[in-house]
Parts: C-alpha cells; structure tokens; sequence
C-alpha cells in the first residue's frame, strides 16, 4: 500500500547531512523537474488571477514537493523562519532534513520574485536592490537571508520578455551598482549554467561583510 511505502520511507535512517554537497545538485534536479509541472498548475482555468510571487511561490512548491517526496528524508516548506542564527528575514521557501526528533538547519533557502517587478517603477530592480533593503540578492549580501549558509538559491518567475534580456538588464543593474557602492562589485554578475524554453539556470556569488562570500543558485521559469 502506497501508506505503508510512505512510512517505510520516513522510517528510514537519514541519508541527507547539512554538509553533503551533493545534496545541493538534488535539490536544484527536483527544482528543475518541476517546472513543466508548475506551468501546467499555472495555466488552470479555475485560478483566481493576476497570480503574484506568493501564490506562484505556493503553486510551486506544491510541485517540487512531488519530485521531493522520493528522496528519502528531504523535505520542502513554504517560509523560513531563522531558528538558529536569529536573522528576521523570512525566504520564500526551503529544503530541509526530515528527521525525528531533530531540527536540522535548512539544507538550502530560496528567495522568489517575479520579473518584471510590480508597480511603481521605484521596484524596477527589486532582483538586484530594492528600497527598505528588500531587493533579492541584496538580502543575501547583507545576511538578510543565508547567513551560515554557503549556498541558497533565487527563482524568477518571468511573466514578460525572454530570458536573455533579464540576463543583460540584472547584469546591468550590478555594474550600476559597482559604480556608486564598493559594496557591489562586478565578479557578482550572474553566469548561464543551462538555459531551455522553459527554464534558465544560472549562477553566481554575492559578497558579504561578516562572512564569506555565498553561491547563489538562480532559476528562471517563463511564465509569460
């Protein structure tokens, strides 16, 4: 019975740890793989719409949590409230280790946003930078969101233009910053990993003050 299968899995001993590397490469696999998924939940007809980033962030995690389930002890949540380094930031949603009896710090935090950004135009580069110290890769970049971690990710819903023209507009917008702030610097530009119709993957890193600098793992969905 699919019950009994179920409980078999969680039973199991913990096949994930916090430091396994590979663990990372899942993740982003079961991230991947749910995108099809996510885009076909997307397009039902019985949606309440405009969808904005916390309901396409709700549909998502609903499908990655498929591509999740058959790994043993690993599991994905909405919302991350900091338990152990007491940082107020709240990531969209997470990766953890399933075990009783123990909270484990999150293996992996995701920040969500969708491109282009709401209105008014003072958001435009709310992926980069945003006012109140809300743009998404700032949040890294100054512990907002991943401290104590070496590796979180970011997912960009794009609901308009290609994936190309976020890549030379998000670019930009660093080298913008690079001018005016030492903070921001320009190894900080993202790189393409992987790119298809549906999806873009890339990567980079963001300087911090306290800590070492933290890879980021970018994922783009279009959405349009």
């Amino acid at each position: 019975m699919i019950v009994e299968e179920n409980y078999k899995t969680i039973q199991q001993e913990p096949e994930l740890t916090d430091s396994e590397g590979v663990t990372i490469t899942k993740i982003i696999g079961c991230m991947k793989r749910a995108v099809l998924s996510f885009k076909n939940a997307c397009s039902q007809k019985n949606l309440h719409r405009p969808l904005n980033e916390n309901k396409l962030t709700q549909i998502y995690v609903e499908q990655i949590e498929v591509f999740v389930k058959p790994i043993p002890n690993l599991g994905i949540k909405n919302q991350y409230s900091d338990t152990f380094f007491g940082t107020r930031g709240v990531p969209d949603f997470y990766f953890h280790i399933v075990e009783e009896g123990v909270h484990h710090k999150p293996l992996f935090v995701v920040e969500a946003k969708v491109l282009p950004a709401p209105p008014p135009k003072s958001r435009e580069r709310e992926y980069v930078k945003g006012g109140s110290k809300n743009g998404g890769i700032e949040r890294f970049k100054i512990e907002k969101h991943g401290k104590g971690f070496d590796d979180c990710g970011m997912v960009g819903f794009v609901e308009k233009e290609t994936f190309t023209f976020w890549l030379q507009n998000i670019n930009t917008w660093i080298l913008d910053l690079t001018t005016t702030n030492n903070f921001w610097q320009a190894d900080e530009k993202l790189e393409t990993v992987e790119s298809t119709e549906d999806f873009m993957h890339l990567k980079s890193i963001a300087h911090r003050k306290s800590q070492k600098d933290i890879r980021l793992q970018h994922l783009w969905i279009d959405i349009s």
